[in-house]
């Protein structure tokens, strides 16, 4: 059989980084339910406090996690919109993960559920494109035309 591993139900990812990506997505399940329990106690104080993206500090620009916070918060509170105009890196990112997630759990525990062919490691470098692409919209917006997208 190819690729190095076999999951429980005997079938086989065409992605050989399918269980590492696993194995990191019930981490980070831990660490969303942890930012979202922040976020909803303390979200207002973090996108309202006096700390700022240090990279927007000092050179003027966007870096490409500006939003991310804001983008949190909203969809924390459930207004995906808004937070997808934050930042969609965080919205895709969680649609992503979900999808992926739930599809590998499928995989591993039946025989006919789950789609196998998922190319798990070219959804991280689509979702990374995401946000250097919109970083640089951004910064074009900013720099070029003066408008301020956060």
């Amino acid at each position: 059989m190819s690729g190095f591993f076999v999951k429980k139900s005997g079938r086989e990812f065409k992605d050989d980084a399918s269980e590492a990506w696993y194995t990191v997505g019930k981490v980070f399940l831990g660490i969303f339910a942890v930012v979202t329990i922040v976020f909803l106690i303390w979200g207002d104080h973090l996108i309202h406090g006096k700390i700022g993206c240090i990279v927007y500090l000092l050179f003027h620009v966007y870096c490409p996690g500006c939003g991310c916070t804001r983008a949190t918060y909203w969809l924390v509170h459930l207004h995906p919109f808004r937070s997808f105009l934050c930042n969609p890196f965080i919205l895709v990112s969680i649609v992503m993960y979900t999808i992926f997630m739930i599809n590998t759990f499928l995989c591993t525990h039946t025989k006919k559920l789950g789609f196998t062919g998922m190319p798990v490691t070219k959804m991280v470098y689509a979702d990374l494109i995401l946000l250097v692409v919109q970083c640089i919209i951004r910064n074009i917006l900013l720099v070029g035309f003066h408008i301020t997208c956060l």
